[in-house]
C-alpha cells in the first residue's frame, strides 16, 4: 500500500519534514523492528538510516536532520509509513 506523504523544508528549522497526506497514528515498535533505533519512547523514535538520523513522532511527522538529499529522504519515509 502506497501511502502519500509532503516532504518540504521546515520554516522554523533547518531540516525537512515528511507529513502523511492522511494523518494516521504510527506502530513506533513495528518501526523499530526495521530500523537502527538511536531512542525510543512511547512518543517518538530516532532513528538513523543511510547515514541519515530523523525523528518519527507516533503521530505521523517524520523530521530528518542534516541532509539534503530528497531522494534518501523519501526512500526512508515511504519504508517508515510502510509499516
Amino acid at each position: 500500500m502506497i501511502h502519500e506523504f509532503t516532504l518540504e523544508k521546515c520554516k522554523t528549522k533547518a531540516t525537512y519534514s515528511a507529513k502523511l497526506k492522511r494523518q494516521r497514528q504510527l506502530e513506533l515498535k513495528e518501526i523499530a523492528k526495521r530500523v537502527e533505533v538511536v531512542l525510543e519512547t512511547p512518543i517518538l523514535l530516532v532513528i538513523k538510516d543511510n547515514g541519515v538520523e530523523a525523528v518519527v513522532h507516533r503521530y505521523g511527522e517524520i523530521l530528518f536532520k542534516n541532509c539534503e538529499d530528497e531522494k534518501i529522504m523519501r526512500k526512508i519515509a515511504e519504508k517508515i509509513y510502510a509499516v
